[in-house]
């Protein structure tokens, strides 16, 4: 079923949706609908060319993260626990050691800030992965404790694939512990949907935010009307946040 609905969600993502358009175009040209194949082609060209322009990533992205601002850990109340959520790693390095980290790493640093800062005594790590691999949590508590976090100060729940588990999986740790009050550290453009999502499970959530993305500095150099892959890349994790909550908002999940 996460296989079905992950590939049925690439059909939201620009690159997807636009080359399926352009195919339904090159079919409708074929067989001599001429009209609707050019339709096709104008509308899979927009689909990919505006979320890839700086104005279409910053109109996808700015309202999510202008949500949830970043505070130092001196703007944020104690907790019971600090909740970090997966997503900063893309699994193992194929060749080398530990946790292949990506755009979101930040997320490791801010929880670990966190910690020393004394906001809270423990960090629950929540991810998991394929079967046959090392469940994300495992990796990133790793780092943590590279980064002086002691093992003792670590909780990993390394179940869960989906936002939606890791509210619940996490809430069930939680609670057995009598944690209720959480700092919640996931990216900005993410933090929206999360929040509903850990505030559903009945837990008083102060949200963390990090990982705010800003354009690179050489994506900057390019005049803002040219697409690149940068911003097409910001603009689909964008949309798969919009389109995440659309989801949470009709069936509670996602």
């Amino acid at each position: 079923m996460l296989v079905f609905t992950k590939i049925i969600s690439l059909l939201v993502y620009p690159l997807s949706l636009g080359l399926l358009l352009l195919l339904m175009s090159l079919v409708a040209g074929m067989t001599g609908r001429r009209g609707f194949a050019w339709l096709m082609s104008l509308l899979g060209f927009l689909i990919i060319y505006f979320p890839a322009t700086l104005v279409g990533s910053e109109v996808l992205v700015a309202p999510l993260e202008g949500r949830h601002p970043a505070f130092s850990p001196e703007e944020l109340p104690d907790a019971d626990a600090i909740v970090l959520l997966g997503g900063a790693s893309d699994g193992e390095s194929r060749f080398g050691r530990g946790a292949d980290l990506n755009h979101a790493a930040d997320r490791l640093t801010t929880a670990a800030e966190l910690y020393f800062a004394g906001k809270a005594p423990v960090i629950l790590i929540s991810g998991g992965a394929e079967p046959e691999q090392l469940p994300e949590a495992e990796l990133l508590a790793d780092i943590l404790r590279a980064l002086q976090v002691p093992s003792s100060a670590l909780l990993v729940e390394p179940s869960s694939r989906t936002t939606h588990d890791n509210a619940l999986m996490s809430a069930e740790m939680l609670n057995k512990a009598g944690y209720n009050h959480i700092l919640l550290v996931t990216s900005g453009v993410h933090m929206r949907r999360a929040l509903a999502l850990f505030q559903q499970q009945g837990l008083q959530v102060t949200a963390a935010a990090t990982d705010h993305q800003l354009p690179k500095f050489q994506d900057s150099l390019v005049p803002g009307w040219l697409p690149t892959y940068y911003r097409l890349a910001r603009s689909s994790r964008a949309i798969h946040e919009w389109v995440g909550y659309a989801v949470y908002d009709v069936t509670g999940k996602l």
